[in-house]
């Protein structure tokens, strides 16, 4: 691997070099030991996530991320690129999974990083990166999916990591509102706000970057295909300040973007279809993500703003994607209608980027009264799970035929040889990280790069996201939307599933109690304990009330456990596929670097179990 090591610690000249003192992250709440089933368990991921936030990333250069990790090469190495701008998705996912978790684990990478991009904060509002002294910092020559025209100068504010550092701004506003934050994020927002044109009842972005001091001019025409989609950046931020901050104006803002994108562009059709990322072009291809985190950001817009016209084109838009890609594991593909040549005949891959983001819209969908529960509980606990480095055994046991990138820089990829980069310890520092570009049935596709850190920085947030609404409280009812393993000031749930139909939930304060089963679970065949005596249940749609609980109780709830074979074609290609519950446990074919669902334990019916670390944060960012 022809990767060159970092010099001594560069000093980076940033356009705010003395912001306002940051003090450091502070995670308070309850720990302690117990022991719970073996199953999915999402705080222990988020504890993972935490290390490949931190870990990948270069202390000689303020802890920039590396962008791809490339674990299938001779020397696994990780590099930088003009990419490592996506860092911005860490800033907001870091301190989400921490209060997931309660992990202390590099708090110094993630001070600095605060630092950092309040040092990034122009006079204007934006975040400037140096390009100075970093020579991965913006690609010799203009690409159509990033800045065109490129900047000149010695900063420069893309606009989109941009919108995604606004939401980071403002979780730490929430954890520290006596510091800088609540400031930042309003310049910022306001910052955002002054470079969108506005005309009529919607928005859009004049281009994709600026310099400080410099007028980017109103285009000719309004930005279509992939250009028109970057609002949705921009507008998940703003609509995240109007959501946490009481800014109204940038909600308002926030919709009138996602509008322009939804309604106006053309990059969706009147059925919520998708359109290709160059209309006037001879490359039709769709990029999945590129849409899916329009519906996203539309759908942040409509929590900010309650717009019925956004929720209505952003349902279409969603109903769309979904059978695209195959919902009982969520693969969704990284390419619709793909004419290239380098996946093979016409098979892609996935991008964890875009299962992220349809479980976040389907959870957000769920949240406004469209009930999708058991679409995130089918991708949660498949495409989605399986695709987070957990294990590494696979790397070094011998059967992998290593890359030789020195001779095929990125086979079935495409690229240059990395040249800005680091070999020490990749395997280990990358544990926790998302694929970013798997099969149906194996971590990565081919012999290609394995992760690229847009996807892990759009898949760590998902997992907060999903960790935080497995229950929620109001009013003195806990209902718990996902049979997924949880801790919490209200209650502790054990998940069994999918070695049986079985979920406990431990009661630590008065409250009422429902519980919702999952698609494959009927009613009438639930039952109910309460510290082992029957309990008579009745039922509101899927959800089981229990009715009032003490603390210190205990409910049991169980019920059979199917298991079933299917028959599926994924990206083009037949699998078999074995499920208990909605949780694959084992596919034909196998794969061949790191075979996903490796399952087989799940078969026995008969529950093992783990002794974890519990954590429960004194406050939940409100946050999904």
């Amino acid at each position: 691997m022809n990767t060159k090591p970092s010099p001594d610690k560069v000093a980076l000249n940033y356009i705010n070099p003395k912001p306002p003192s940051v003090a450091p992250p502070i995670y308070d709440g309850e720990s302690y030991d117990d022991l719970v089933p073996a199953t999915l368990d999402l705080a222990e991921r988020a504890r993972l996530c935490v290390n490949a936030l931190t870990e990948t990333t270069d202390p000689d250069y303020d802890d920039e991320m590396y962008w791809i990790i490339d674990l299938l090469a001779r020397e696994p190495a990780m590099y930088h690129s003009v990419d490592d701008h996506v860092q911005a998705k860490f800033l907001q996912a870091l301190p989400l999974d921490r209060t997931a978790c309660g992990s202390t684990q590099n708090l110094d990478v993630e001070h600095r990083l605060m630092q950092t991009y309040l040092k990034m904060q122009g006079p204007d509002g934006l975040l400037y990166i140096p390009i100075k002294g970093r020579p991965w910092a913006l690609p010799d020559e203009p690409n159509p999916w990033a800045i065109d025209p490129l900047p000149t100068g010695d900063h420069w504010c893309s606009m989109c990591p941009t919108g995604r550092a606004l939401g980071g701004f403002c979780v730490y506003a929430l954890k520290d509102p006596d510091g800088p934050w609540a400031d930042a994020a309003r310049r910022l927002a306001r910052g955002l706000m002054n470079f969108c044109i506005v005309d009529g009842d919607v928005a859009y972005l004049p281009g994709l970057a600026a310099e400080p001091g410099k007028t980017v001019p109103r285009p000719a025409a309004p930005p279509r295909g992939i250009r028109a989609a970057y609002n949705g950046w921009v507008a998940e931020g703003l609509a995240k300040c109007a959501r946490t901050l009481g800014d109204h104006e940038a909600g308002e803002m926030a919709a009138r973007l996602m509008r322009y994108v939804l309604r106006d562009s053309g990059y969706f059709g009147p059925k919520g279809e998708f359109n290709c990322e160059f209309p006037d072009g001879a490359d039709h291809d769709i990029h999945f993500h590129a849409h899916t985190c329009q519906i996203l950001a539309a759908l942040e817009a409509v929590q900010a703003t309650g717009d019925r016209e956004l929720l209505a084109l952003a349902r279409k838009a969603y109903d769309y994607a979904v059978p695209q890609g195959e919902t009982l594991v969520g693969f969704f593909p990284e390419w619709l209608d793909y004419k290239g040549g380098h996946y093979g005949e016409g098979q892609v891959s996935s991008e964890i980027c875009e299962v992220a983001d349809m479980i976040a819209a389907a959870l957000k969908l769920s949240l406004l009264g469209d009930d999708k529960w058991d679409d995130v509980d089918r991708w949660v606990r498949n495409q989605f799970s399986e695709c987070q480095l957990t294990d590494t055994g696979w790397l070094t046991d011998g059967h992998l035929q290593h890359a030789d990138r020195q001779h095929a820089p990125l086979p079935a990829a495409g690229g240059g040889a990395p040249e800005y980069g680091t070999t020490d310890r990749v395997i280990e520092r990358a544990v926790g990280s998302f694929s970013g570009w798997p099969s149906a049935n194996d971590f990565v596709q081919g012999h290609g790069w394995s992760i690229m850190h847009c996807c892990t920085g759009n898949a760590t947030r998902a997992v907060y996201y999903v960790w935080q609404q497995i229950l929620t409280h109001t009013d003195g009812k806990l209902t718990v939307n996902l049979l997924l393993n949880r801790a919490s000031q209200w209650a502790d749930v054990h998940s069994h599933i999918p070695f049986r139909g079985r979920v406990d939930v431990k009661v630590k304060q008065p409250l009422d109690l429902n519980i919702r089963l999952p698609e494959w679970a009927q009613p009438e065949d639930a039952r109910c304990t309460v510290d082992d005596k029957p309990r008579d249940l009745t039922f509101e749609g899927r959800h089981a009330q229990i009715g009032p609980l003490k603390a210190g109780q205990t409910v049991t709830l169980t019920f059979p456990m199917p298991e079933r074979t299917d028959r599926v074609i994924i990206e083009k290609r037949p699998y078999t596929i074995i499920r208990r519950g909605n949780e694959v446990v084992w596919i034909d074919p196998p794969g061949t670097n790191c075979p996903l669902y490796q399952r087989g334990h799940y078969r026995q019916a008969e529950t093992m179990w783990k002794s974890v670390r519990r954590f429960v944060p004194v406050a939940e960012i409100p946050w999904c």
